[in-house]
């Protein structure tokens, strides 16, 4: 039995846990440091590691991470320039970062992921069935959730097990929520992605086409996507990091299964500076409406003012009548759900 996103979060803060009291213990009984200054000294070791793998995060998602020059995409020619971020700049967006990534893994997921969501007054509200990504649960969403009830949605949200499966099981089940919450509520949901929660949505969406011509929802937007790949992707374990590399045959599949009018219902909310889905331009979708930000990294997505900001006029965006479809708008067969 494969553990879930909670378990393998809370196992992560048991070996942080041992090992900064391993250090600490040396410290104080081999160096004689007084047990205060040792306690000290032993977590800030354990933080300045943290640290240094989000700075790494960085450098190899914003470097490419060994993806070729000519392998990567042109910056969009409708879009203007990426600018330098500056000193300052860059600094608050790495602090900003680390600040995220300590707390959607080593609280929220492990320690509050029993927790609801607030609803809104409004018993018609909207739905919002919150999508997490690559090895995390719903938890991830406890920051952003307040803001969107506040804002008149009611937010649902589901974790994709087992953790490192594959992304083509994942996108049945996601489906099936969607068409249950519509049943329920009568009005097919919005659904908001983090990172592969994206990629899962977008594949949901070819088979719900495959079955019906039912939408099973009224729109999606995403958060950081890698809807080209993720160069770090090779470093991941499980199905779904495979078929997250950097323009695997997986994403090209996806990418011939849709048609247009699914591709019109996505708003992709991104990062010229995220830290995980890069090299940058990964999250730009063709046919979609796509929204750049700067100076955001990738956990960070889910709580910065500015993308939560973009995330709620995306979903006011996308509250209208979904295009038709017309049959020149058949996807093409593909490996996918086959």
């Amino acid at each position: 039995m494969s553990l879930t996103a909670a378990a393998l979060r809370r196992v992560a803060v048991a070996a942080q846990t041992l090992a900064a009291g391993g250090l600490a213990a040396g410290l104080a009984e081999g160096a004689g440091w007084p047990w205060p200054l040792a306690i000290g000294a032993a977590l800030l070791a354990v933080l300045v590691g943290f640290g240094i793998g989000v700075g790494i995060a960085f450098v190899a998602t914003l470097g490419g991470a060994g993806i070729a020059l000519d392998a990567r995409l042109p910056h969009p020619s409708d879009t203007p320039p990426r600018q330098p971020l500056g000193l300052s700049g860059a600094l608050a967006c790495y602090l900003s970062e680390c600040r995220a990534v300590f707390r959607m893994f080593n609280w929220l997921q492990p320690f509050r992921s029993r927790i609801t969501f607030d609803s809104p007054a409004n018993a018609d509200a909207p739905t919002v069935l919150l999508v997490h990504g690559y090895g995390c649960n719903h938890a991830i969403w406890l920051d952003m959730a307040p803001t969107l009830a506040a804002a008149g949605y009611r937010c649902e949200g589901i974790d994709l097990e087992p953790v490192l499966g594959d992304i083509d099981d994942y996108a049945p089940t996601l489906l099936a929520r969607m068409r249950g919450i519509a049943a329920r509520t009568g009005q097919a949901p919005l659904v908001v992605c983090h990172s592969m929660g994206g990629l899962a949505a977008r594949a949901a969406q070819v088979l719900a086409l495959r079955e019906s011509d039912d939408p099973p929802c009224s729109g999606i937007v995403t958060l950081g996507s890698p809807h080209h790949g993720c160069a770090l992707a090779r470093f991941g374990g499980g199905r779904n990091a495979r078929q997250m590399r950097w323009h695997s045959p997986w994403l090209k599949a996806l990418a011939l299964a849709e048609t247009p009018a699914l591709r019109a219902r996505i708003v992709s909310v991104f990062s010229w500076h995220d830290s995980i889905a890069g090299p940058p331009g990964t999250s730009w979708l063709d046919g979609a409406r796509n929204v750049p930000l700067a100076g955001i990294g990738h956990v960070s997505l889910l709580r910065h003012p500015r993308a939560v900001d973009a995330t709620l006029a995306a979903l006011a965006s996308l509250r209208t009548p979904a295009p038709q479809q017309t049959p020149q708008q058949t996807p093409q067969r593909t490996s996918i759900f086959m």
